[in-house]
């Protein structure tokens, strides 16, 4: 259950998006808004040069963090503000809680590191709870998950955490949930037999697709009555998220699969989805489940 929702303000375009978005999921969850403002990291210099500029800046944060709420207020949502310096990805990274959600546009909040901004970067790879991540702007596609939430599945399966935040999402949306994996083509020869080509290709689809049913399981136990569905794709696992995303409403994965690099806390597949995803994407933590097996 979502009991407190985060969002990274600043009164930027990306941020006022990201807060809209955050309001209506505060009142679907019928969650608490928290919004979170940074003044930045402290400057350490004579006080009697940087203080009153300091001051400034403290008293800009304290509107914006004043506007946001009663933005919030004024939607019926219960709200908050928390101001704190610091950099913006470690005040909501310490803000976060187990029963929480992070919203927060892709780019935006002082400051643009590339097409991913390195505030959602980090706050989606050190976040204690899911992270929802919002592109500029994007329009619905009609496609085979028009109106669905995409689960991404990896080897951790039905002992994600991504699955029964995927369910609840889902659930709570009134939407449809299609249960992904993708298995990676293997570039190579043909054997010269279609029999041989096709147990090669049957060996490799069945675990995944016996995968994709045990978390379907998962899912409609946590989330009784929802509608599901199994798809299992060939191709790089990346371009076949982003290609579904184009008609998607949500795509959830996990930080970083099972087996990937013990130090990547954002493993390559939800790095690259998170850049060029059309519509919004949970990252939803697992290390601490991998690292327990």
């Amino acid at each position: 259950m979502t009991e407190k929702i985060l969002v990274g303000y600043d009164g930027s375009a990306f941020a006022e998006h990201a807060l809209d978005w955050a309001i209506k999921e505060a009142k679907a969850a019928d969650a608490k808004l928290t919004v979170v403002v940074s003044t930045g990291r402290p400057v350490v210099a004579d006080a009697a040069i940087t203080g009153p500029f300091l001051e400034k800046i403290e008293e800009e944060a304290e509107e914006t963090a004043r506007v946001g709420v009663q933005k919030a207020l004024d939607a019926g949502v219960k709200a908050e503000g928390v101001l704190e310096r610091g950099d913006v990805a470690g005040v909501l990274v310490h803000e976060s809680g187990d029963n929480g959600l992070i919203v927060l546009g892709k780019r935006g909040l002082h400051g643009i590191r590339g097409r991913l901004g390195s505030v959602s970067a980090a706050t989606a790879a050190h976040a204690k709870c899911p992270v929802i991540v919002l592109p500029d702007g994007w329009e619905v596609q009609d496609g085979d998950y028009s109106g669905r939430v995409v689960l991404a599945v990896d080897k951790l399966g039905p002992k994600s955490p991504a699955v029964k935040h995927a369910a609840s999402y889902a659930k709570r949306h009134g939407k449809g949930l299609s249960i992904v994996t993708v298995i990676p083509t293997v570039t190579s020869l043909p054997s010269g037999s279609a029999e041989l080509d096709k147990a090669i290709a049957d060996q490799l689809t069945e675990p995944a697709r016996t995968l994709c049913e045990s978390v379907e399981d998962v899912a409609v136990q946590h989330a009784p009555g929802l509608d599901t569905s199994v798809h299992v794709l060939s191709g790089r696992p990346a371009d076949a998220l982003v290609e579904a995303s184009a008609s998607a409403d949500l795509v959830v994965l996990g930080t970083r699969g099972h087996g990937g690099f013990r130090g990547l806390l954002v493993g390559s597949v939800s790095q690259a989805v998170l850049v060029d995803s059309v519509c919004p994407v949970m990252v939803v933590p697992n290390k601490s489940v991998a690292d327990a097996e």
